[in-house]
């Protein structure tokens, strides 16, 4: 996608010029570009500290994501209407960039090098954007690694609503996680969650907020449990941070789980949202999307 500017007053550095006249991006992605000869001077290659004079044409050439007819994103959707799209999110996938330069320019989410879901959406399902939804459509997040059941809306009222869900939690949402150890039977943690000072991890601390998990074994094994998780709060991290305070992180956990010499490890973090349901937004039934655990998840489970 090119951008054609012109310099009305001149003296700014080349990327500093660039920030300012491009809402959306970062001055760091725009030095990448000049850099990488994507932005050219009066037909011209410039450095980033370079200053602009008044009556240049800056040409931009913005990297854009296109539809890939080998994406797997049409495999990844559970369900499907005008207001909703319900997707079984793939572990790695990233929701959206760091920062907040997406949310005032969404089409930054595309120009970034990494897949995340707010520039997947604005390819594969454009309308989203055209609807002028919030946050691409985005209502709730999975940590990066984490696979399963997601809810994307499809229009401002809808994305409304479903917001309004979660906040007042109507939406009852149940994951499952490969604990470590064997956890000897069903249990509820209330324990505070929050950043304790010094700290970027969410851990249970007295300084947070209130957090609620039920668990469940389904199954046991003698190094791990195949444990049912059901927020009752939605604070971000819960379920981790609980299952670390009882003493069974979730396997393959980067801030919790710290294996013995010999014991086994994950290949990721071993979480799956698994269950989502809700009052549909628009016909008020209930609505239910069940997300079998990957192969990866499953096929570690099987190793142990």
């Amino acid at each position: 996608m090119k951008r054609v500017l012109r310099v009305e007053s001149g003296g700014a550095r080349l990327d500093a010029f660039l920030a300012a006249a491009l809402d959306g991006y970062s001055r760091a992605f725009l030095k990448g570009l000049v850099k990488a000869g994507a932005v050219l001077v009066d037909g011209q290659r410039r450095a980033p500290d370079a200053r602009v004079a008044e009556g240049e044409r800056v040409t931009v050439d913005l990297p854009e994501r296109t539809p890939d007819a080998a994406s797997d994103f049409e495999s990844w959707i559970l369900f499907e209407d005008k207001r909703l799209l319900v997707l079984d999110k793939p572990s790695g996938l990233l929701m959206h960039p760091l920062g907040a330069s997406w949310l005032t320019r969404p089409e930054a989410a595309r120009a970034e090098n990494e897949d995340n879901l707010a520039a997947l959406l604005q390819v594969y399902r454009p309308a989203i954007l055209k609807a002028r939804t919030p946050r691409c459509g985005i209502v709730h997040r999975l940590d990066r690694p984490t696979s399963g059941v997601l809810v994307v809306a499809k229009d401002p009222e809808t994305w409304a609503a479903l917001c309004a869900g979660f906040k007042e939690r109507a939406m009852d949402k149940t994951y499952r996680a490969i604990a470590r150890g064997a956890m000897s039977g069903a249990s509820r943690v209330q324990a505070p969650v929050g950043r304790a000072p010094g700290l970027r991890r969410i851990v249970v601390t007295a300084l947070g907020k209130s957090a609620e998990t039920a668990f469940k074994p389904v199954a046991r094994k003698t190094s791990a449990t195949l444990v049912e998780a059901h927020p009752l709060t939605g604070r971000t991290h819960q379920i981790r941070a609980h299952l670390a305070h009882v003493g069974h992180p979730v396997m393959g956990d980067p801030e919790f789980d710290k294996p013995a010499a010999g014991a086994p490890r994950a290949p990721r973090l071993m979480l799956h949202a698994y269950r989502l349901a809700f009052e549909h937004p628009a016909s008020g039934r209930p609505a239910e999307f069940i997300a079998e655990p990957p192969k990866d998840f499953s096929a570690f489970w099987k190793s142990l």
